[in-house]
């Protein structure tokens, strides 16, 4: 059984249609710069695909290669996906 990434969402900021930027728990599998998260799950349950990749991770302001649980980190994302009301990010490890 693979691992899949889950990441619960504190904060989410659409920074164009292009950008993001979030502040996440890691809940499941380690993240790394280069994954790609596939499935937003909002506050009233709902889900809606998504795609996004990871091109930063920020802990205490200072980049760094992976995230792993229970931490929180601030993640820069590209990619196509509306984040408003966004719970959590799953996705699949690169």
């Amino acid at each position: 059984m693979t691992a899949l990434i889950l990441l619960g969402v504190e904060s989410a900021e659409q920074a164009s249609e292009e950008k993001a930027v979030c502040v996440v728990r890691c809940l499941g599998h380690q993240v790394s710069v280069g994954d790609v998260l596939s499935t937003a799950i909002f506050e009233d349950g709902t889900s809606m695909k998504v795609d996004l990749r990871i091109v930063a991770i920020l802990r205490y302001e200072r980049p760094v290669g992976l995230l792993d649980p229970p931490h929180s980190a601030k993640l820069e994302l590209a990619g196509t996906g509306e984040l408003g009301g966004v719970r959590e990010l799953h996705g699949d490890p690169r």
